[in-house]
């Protein structure tokens, strides 16, 4: 079996540029009032004591348990053998119970195509070996993709990062944080 894929994520250097957010909209084409991956900036309090931004880049967690998967009326909400959750177009009917259930947020209404939009992990560029459009796009490289095993095995890898926690789902997004 291949190993699950995951996003690896430098959260103590990310600088909120979302940058991420337009190289995906432009390199999948979205419609411009879709964003398969957000971020959202938070304040934690430093080694020092002082307060200090943070930032949490953030979409699709392509979860170990993905309730999308399970609770799509559909079929269209499919988990492929590497881990990347994905929306197959043609069988999506719009109805947006992978929406409500997903507790990330990650599938998106599409108004104008009628259907659900999710980040994909760009599995096609992924297949041709290539990068993901958002880690492509990042200025200060914080955003990767590996397999979860290389991911966690690298200095500071943690399942949880600042702003963003299990909600039952097993994400498996990687943070790497080396500064308290």
């Amino acid at each position: 079996m291949t190993e699950q894929k995951v996003f690896v994520f430098r959260q103590e250097n990310c600088v909120g540029c979302e940058a991420c957010t337009v190289s995906c909209q432009a390199g999948k084409d979205a419609n411009e009032f879709v964003t398969l991956r957000d971020v959202s900036q938070g304040e934690k309090t430093n080694i020092s004591g002082k307060e200090v931004a943070v930032f949490l880049s953030q979409s699709c967690h392509h979860c170990e348990d993905p309730v999308c998967v399970a609770k799509c009326p559909q079929g269209a909400m499919i988990k492929r053998e590497d881990g990347i959750v994905f929306i197959d177009d043609s069988l999506c009917v719009g109805c947006g119970m992978c929406r409500l259930v997903c507790p990330y947020d990650a599938p998106k209404l599409d108004a104008k195509r009628g259907i659900l939009s999710k980040c994909d992990m760009c599995k096609d560029r992924l297949d041709e070996g290539q990068k993901p459009f958002c880690v492509q796009g990042c200025p200060v490289q914080v955003l990767d993709v590996m397999d979860k095993s290389e991911a966690l095995s690298l200095p500071g890898a943690s399942l949880s990062g600042d702003g963003h926690e299990d909600l039952g789902t097993g994400p498996t997004t990687v943070f790497i944080k080396l500064r308290s």
